[in-house]
């Protein structure tokens, strides 16, 4: 045990100083040999995501199109909620690193309903977006969401004891794994996502795409969201029961501008839609908010 703990805080440590940028790996790593996160590609890749992804296509159609009809339909269907930074375009970012905490054992009791949460996209009109999505029956995953191709996963990595042992460190008594994304190459907008691994010290690239962004969205996020279902038997929403007590947070969260990396701050990534989420917004009684360092970190618990 004591082993254990120290090399869980030896790779804290060692996470923390990455994010730092003191090691300078952060900025190397796109144009560095790296691993590969494993994980299904392509058709795979879908049916692995399921409902969870045609959820959530739903739901950036909808944020897409603001128009007044697709607010009234989504609002009938279900509830769609979010909280988080959203950094702006005017900041001139063109990279995101964040620390995602991951609830290994959280499953949701009704078909219908996802918790995205963290989930991030940078802006600068980036071609992936990695959640960290939660569902009905598939268990905790890690996508890889591909806004410059396909407009879907890419890749579908599952939270595992693999994942677990290869990807996370404990962050405020969580686990919780580091995802940097960086645009590579301007000209042709590429963007590569990869994940920190504790093990080898390295980062291993999850997914790489060039092209335009089809979100038609301006501003990156990084963000607990949620598309949700009332439960009429308990008065609030069937997450809200499923995760009582849980806790989502991202930590540690940088932009990358000029070059260099800088903690989010209220100026370049305000929180939205609100400072402060309104727990019945979330259809979600119990629901607290916090912002331990605005806006490089916020925590949700349920």
């Amino acid at each position: 045990m004591v082993r254990r703990f120290s090399v869980m805080a030896c790779a804290a440590g060692l996470v923390a100083a990455v994010i730092a940028g003191a090691s300078g790996a952060a900025d190397a790593a796109p144009g560095t040999p790296a691993g590969e996160v494993p994980g299904l590609t392509g058709e795979a890749a879908t049916v692995a995501a399921g409902p969870s992804a045609d959820r959530f296509r739903q739901v950036r159609r909808a944020q897409a199109d603001r128009s007044a009809a697709a607010a009234t339909a989504q609002a009938a269907a279900q509830k769609h909620m979010f909280w988080g930074p959203e950094p702006q375009l005017g900041s001139n970012a063109d990279g995101f690193v964040a620390t995602q905490s991951v609830i290994p054992s959280l499953r949701l009791s009704n078909s219908a309903d996802v918790v995205y949460a963290p989930t991030m996209k940078p802006t600068g009109h980036s071609c992936i977006e990695v959640v960290t999505a939660y569902g009905l029956g598939q268990g905790a995953q890690v996508w890889a969401w591909d806004w410059c191709g396909k407009v879907g996963p890419a890749k579908v990595t599952q939270i595992n004891s693999a994942f677990l042992t290869n990807y996370t460190t404990t962050v405020n008594g969580r686990p919780a794994y580091t995802v940097q994304e960086i645009r590579t190459n301007a000209a042709n907008n590429t963007w590569t996502a990869q994940l920190f691994n504790v093990k080898t010290n390295a980062w291993d690239n999850l997914f790489t795409q060039s092209g335009t962004d089809q979100s038609k969205l301006n501003e990156g996020w990084d963000i607990f969201e949620i598309y949700a279902t009332h439960n009429n038997s308990t008065g609030r929403a069937y997450y809200c029961t499923d995760a009582k007590g849980q806790v989502f947070e991202s930590s540690s969260i940088k932009l990358r501008i000029g070059g260099q990396w800088s903690a989010a701050t209220a100026a370049n990534s305000p929180m939205r839609p609100a400072a402060t989420p309104r727990p019945a917004d979330f259809d979600c009684p119990t629901l607290t908010s916090q912002v331990p360092a605005a806006n490089s970190n916020w925590r949700v618990t349920i």
